[in-house]
Parts: C-alpha cells; structure tokens; sequence
C-alpha cells in the first residue's frame, strides 16, 4: 500500500474518531450544562444576546468541559481533518488541484472560531464585547459553510473518480 493512502486513511479514522468524541461525548455534556442550549460551535451564527444567554445558563462543570475537554480536542481537529480533505481531493482528483487549499482555509476559520470561544469562555458574560462576539459567530458560519462546501465537493469528485474509473473497467 502507499504511502499516500496509508495516510489517507489514518488521517480520515483520526477525523472520525475525533469527530465522533467531540459530537457524541463533549458537546452533549457541554449543551446539558447550559440547559440544552446548543453550544457555539453547533449553531449557524448567533448574536450578541445568544452568546450571552449561553454563557448564563453553563454551569461551571460545562465551562470546564468546554475549556478543557471540548477546545483542546477541537485545537487538534482542524489541522487532522484538513489534512485528511486536501488527501482526499488530491486522491480523488487525480491532478494537481487548488481545492487543496479549501480544507486550510476551512481551518483557519475554525482556529478564530476556537481562539473567539476561547475568549468569551474566559470572561464574565457581562463584559462580552460585540466585536468579539461578531467574529466568533462570522467564524462559526464560515467554518459550516466551507465544512459543507468540503462534502459537496467530496461527493461530486468521488462521482467523477467512479465513472473514470468505470470507463477504465469497460475497456
């Protein structure tokens, strides 16, 4: 097996391993200790008001699942599932593609995402700065729809990588 696809597939098990943690473990907990609230990372923006009555409503066991658990985890995220996309648009591409650089530019969105939470986890909500929050939230809708443009354009390549790959059979 290859080199390239034997890192293929460790970076995509890592992704869903990860992804599965965060999704199934830390974020349930972390929503559980803000009354049900959806955290920042699983809403499609939200404001000032939002971010504020999530901050109220976690407990002090939640913000430390979010600040110790939830973000580490999610600091280590970012940089396996880009790794694990540009792989992929690579494999399935075939060529030389500038979609390799769409996954860095969906991780940097989720690094200021992460970096903004980071922030407002750290401080009272009272003093919650609008910008700040405005930034967290543009991050978090940048971060979903790049994330949704990756799997749109995943399944179209994987498409187009069968049907070359069925005209190769048929020869």
């Amino acid at each position: 097996m290859k080199k390239r696809t034997v890192l293929l597939i460790a970076t995509g098990v890592l992704t869903a391993a990860i992804c599965l943690i965060m999704n199934m473990v830390y974020i349930p907990q972390i929503e559980s200790a803000a009354q049900g609230l959806r955290c920042f990372d699983m809403r499609f923006g939200y404001s000032v008001e939002e971010a504020r009555e999530f901050l109220n409503a976690l407990t002090q066991e939640g913000r430390n699942t979010y600040l110790t658990r939830q973000l580490p985890l999610d600091c280590v995220y970012p940089l396996v599932y880009a790794s694990f996309f540009a792989l992929l648009f690579k494999a399935l591409y075939g060529k030389k593609t500038a979609l390799v650089f769409l996954p860095l530019l969906l991780a940097v969105a989720d690094y200021v995402e992460n970096v903004s939470v980071l922030l407002m986890l750290r401080h009272n909500p009272v003093y919650l700065n609008d910008i700040q929050v405005t930034i967290a939230s543009y991050a978090t809708i940048i971060k979903t729809a790049m994330m949704y443009l990756c799997f749109i354009l995943i399944l179209i390549l994987l498409i187009m990588y069968l049907v070359r790959r069925n005209k190769k059979a048929k020869r």
